[in-house]
């Protein structure tokens, strides 16, 4: 038996009110899709994102190691010692915003 006709939703240019479920069903899928595509778009904003703090990171790092002139002594090894902690701490304070949104 049909639905009573207070359940269904008044939709004014359905022919019937048969026509009523195919239209809801329509747009149910049409959110879906929606809603789909947006989590890619912001799915693809956050690794472009991540992609241009790598090449800030990279960029660091080569102006760091371009700085060091290691001469063979021990003082040169503790320069390459101090450069290679200074990187860490620099990836080690991108690292920390990023642990909030994980």
């Amino acid at each position: 038996m049909a639905e009573p006709t207070n359940s269904l939703i008044a939709m004014p240019d359905a022919e019937s009110t048969g026509d009523q479920p195919k239209i809801l069903e329509n747009l149910a899928l049409a959110q879906q899709i929606f809603n789909q595509n947006l989590q890619q778009q912001i799915a693809l904003n956050q690794q472009q994102a991540l992609n241009v703090i790598q090449l800030a990171v990279v960029a660091k790092c080569a102006a760091i190691i371009e700085k060091i002139d290691v001469p063979g002594d021990q003082a040169g090894v503790a320069q390459l010692v101090e450069a290679i902690k200074e990187i860490m701490q620099c990836v080690s304070n991108l690292q920390e915003p990023m642990k909030g949104t994980t």
